[in-house]
Parts: C-alpha cells; structure tokens; sequence
C-alpha cells in the first residue's frame, strides 16, 4: 500500500480540470490510494483487485472495481484521466525475463488520454530496465522523478514518476531512454509537497479513442452470472439431456387420423414397419 505520507504529497502535485475527472488504479487494494486522490483530484475511480477481501474493501470507496485480474477487464483506450500505477514488484509467474511493473504501463497507458496524468510508484531500480525507460520515453513527457522520504524510502527503494502522455506519440532518442535509465542508480530528490500543482487535470470523457461510449468491464463471468446462464441455457434443457432422462418422449403413437387412410398411406405404413 502506498503511505499516507506519500499520498498526502501526490495530491499537492496535480489540480482538478474544472470538471469531474476519472482515476484508473488496475491494482487497486483496499482502494485507499484511489479514494485519496480521487477526491483530492475530484475524480470517479475505477479499479481491479484480485484479492476478494481487498476488492470487498476497494469496492466500499471506489466508484467501481472489480475482483478480477487487471487482464480479463475491458476499458476503452483514451477514456482514464489520471492513470495511478502501482503494480505488483516481481517478475511474471511464467516468463521470469518480463517484468510486472512493465507489464501493467504498457497495458495502462492506452486508457490514458491524451495529456493525461501518469501517477507510476516503484522501484528505483525498474527505471533502469530498458522497456520502461523506452515507453516512458516515446509516450510521456514533463516527467518528473522523486523517491519516497525517509522512513519510507529503504524497504523497497520507491520512487514516484509523474508526467503527461504525449499529445503525439514520439520516438525517443537514446539519449533520453539513457537518461532516464541513468535515473535508476541516482540520488533523486525526495518527494516533497508543492506549494502550487504542476500538473492541470482534464475532464473526462464521454467516448473513448474508438468513437464508442466508455465502457469499463471484466470478460470473463461473475458466479452469479454463470448461475443465471446455466438455468437458462444449460445442458439440462437440451433435447439430448432430456432424451436421457426420458427415453421414451420422443417415441410416436399411432392414433386413428381424422380422415380414412388411402391406400397409398397404408402402403407407406407398412413400408416403413
């Protein structure tokens, strides 16, 4: 979780744009973080937490979460006004070369409009991984780099890189992915509070980068979804299910017709046993 103090601080970084934003936290918690700079930010929040007692509590303060994995969740691109990041450290279960906190920016990152608020808290030492410093690089400018205050900093070394997602993508030169890498063995500032916001918010949108509404969703099923669909159309109402059941209720009965048979039905009849 991130510390009150550090909470306290981001909120002196950025001003509300007038109008009601939208805050996207993909490892939500217990929600503190989002709730916090939801309302310091006047912005709804949204979130996915993949512990249920954690979602439970997420989902007493933010406007939306879901108990899920950031990964099955569909989110319109460009839709998010602030996007806070602060993702799982360590590397993923099945590929030990990629790393989580890689991961998550690069997924995030197209939800966040243009010129929106990236709030991204973690390890110092990821600044130096060449995909990270390359995608902060070419999508973000007007960073600015900070490491946690002491008493907070040293368990796990925490920074906090704040900037806006470019207007226009741009390739990054080597000298800024280097210089941003540089950041990973520096003695930084420590983060402090502002006496005045550098960065300005902007209202949320109605439609994302696709035209359509925004829509925030999980893709697979809740139980209670799966219920409802198997009563409705599950295999017990097949036609092959309910002929196991009763063999015999698809068997036909002869019964007298309503007009005497000609001879040619009844040599159809016969024909067929």
């Amino acid at each position: 979780p991130t510390p009150e103090i550090v909470l306290e601080t981001l909120k002196t970084y950025a001003a509300p744009g007038g109008a009601r934003g939208r805050l996207l936290d993909p490892c939500a918690g217990e929600g503190k973080a989002a709730r916090e700079l939801g309302h310091a930010f006047d912005c709804e929040t949204w979130g996915a937490e993949l512990s249920p007692e954690r979602a439970a509590k997420a989902a007493q303060v933010m406007n939306r979460v879901f108990n899920a994995p950031w990964q099955v969740c569909q989110l319109n691109d460009e839709s998010i006004t602030v996007l806070y990041l602060n993702p799982p450290y360590e590397t993923d279960r099945f590929d030990s070369r990629k790393r989580l906190e890689y991961d998550f920016l690069k997924s995030t990152t197209p939800k966040l409009v243009r010129g929106g608020l990236l709030i991204y808290v973690i390890p110092q030492k990821v600044l130096g991984i060449i995909e990270v410093a390359r995608l902060l690089a070419n999508y973000y400018e007007c960073l600015m780099v900070a490491r946690f205050p002491d008493g907070e900093y040293e368990t796990f070394k925490q920074v906090a890189v704040l900037g806006y997602r470019r207007k226009n993508y741009q390739v990054a030169t080597d000298k800024e992915i280097l210089t941003i890498q540089a950041m990973a063995s520096e003695d930084l500032p420590v983060l402090e509070p502002l006496g005045e916001p550098v960065y300005h918010l902007l209202p949320a949108p109605e439609r994302g980068a696709n035209g359509k509404p925004v829509l925030f969703k999980r893709n697979d099923w809740e139980p209670e979804e799966i219920v409802e669909a198997t009563r409705a159309n599950g295999v017990h109402r097949s036609k092959e299910w309910l002929d196991l059941l009763n063999p015999t209720r698809g068997k036909a009965e002869l019964t007298r017709p309503v007009m005497p048979l000609k001879r040619g039905h009844i040599a159809m009849l016969m024909a067929s046993g």
